[in-house]
């Protein structure tokens, strides 16, 4: 809360650990160390699609458009999926110039009015993590900023871990996910090496259907959606839907001659 010093808000986030408020009390302790102007939760895995949990000062419609189709360009979701590294990871970490013009920073974050952002990842039990992601939408968070987060980051996650070790497993920090929505659309020069029914069964792997959903959804058996993996794994030289993931956010990013 801010307002409040650290060592306030800390002992409020001991008092709310293995309760529906523990979120809120870690968000408080971040805001004591910076001061983000809007604040995201998101929960990611490195096999399903993120969960939205909260937000404070953020925006329905863009938490829509994120999870409809902006999720699959986010860096730090591939981040996450790639080496379910936990810690304090700034957005000018993750951008390339050429991330810099693609569809997360040039299109969401810009309809956002977001110029900087940082992730706060917390493991969060099998693969997943809870990511508190703090906004700027003015000017980009100082480089001591970014070093005090890191010194109090073990504070977080052992917070958190005890948060999560305290839950029952059936317990859940995030509202029930909606059916898979409008999800990203896949061109055909995207991945010219795949047939028309092939692209068709990556955009419903994409979008977070299960293999049973995607084979009521072809009219095919399920033993043939993972004939059809696996084919499409060989022609992309990838092994696992976390690579399949990867390689579609590095060839949705516009070439170094596009603008856009």
């Amino acid at each position: 809360m801010r307002g409040q010093s650290f060592w306030q808000t800390f002992a409020a986030a001991i008092a709310a650990t293995g309760t529906d408020d523990h979120v809120d009390r870690l968000i408080d302790m971040i805001d004591a160390v910076v001061s983000p102007d809007l604040v995201t939760v998101t929960r990611y895995s490195a096999t399903h699609r993120p969960q939205f949990v909260k937000h404070r000062g953020y925006s329905e419609a863009m938490v829509a458009r994120y999870l409809e189709t902006y999720y699959v360009f986010d860096p730090f979701y591939a981040h996450w999926r790639n080496g379910r590294q936990a810690g304090v990871v700034p957005l000018k970490g993750l951008a390339n110039d050429r991330m810099k013009r693609g569809r997360y920073i040039a299109e969401f974050l810009a309809q956002s009015e977001i110029c900087d952002e940082i992730g706060v990842l917390l493991e969060d039990g099998d693969d997943w993590c809870l990511g508190i992601f703090l906004d700027r939408s003015h000017q980009p968070f100082r480089d001591g900023e970014v070093d005090l987060l890191n010194e109090r980051f073990s504070v977080f996650s052992a917070l958190h871990a005890l948060d999560t070790r305290t839950r029952r497993p059936i317990e859940r920090r995030t509202v029930p996910a909606a059916a898979p929505a409008n999800g990203p659309v896949i061109l055909p020069a995207q991945w010219p090496e795949l047939s028309a029914r092939e692209l068709e069964l990556v955009e419903l792997v994409l979008k977070g259907h299960p293999t049973a959903t995607i084979a009521a959804r072809l009219g095919i058996a399920a033993g043939t959606v993972k004939n059809h993996r696996a084919r499409i794994y060989e022609k992309l030289d990838i092994t696992s839907e976390r690579e399949l993931f990867l390689h579609f956010f590095q060839r949705s990013q516009p070439g170094p001659d596009h603008q856009g």
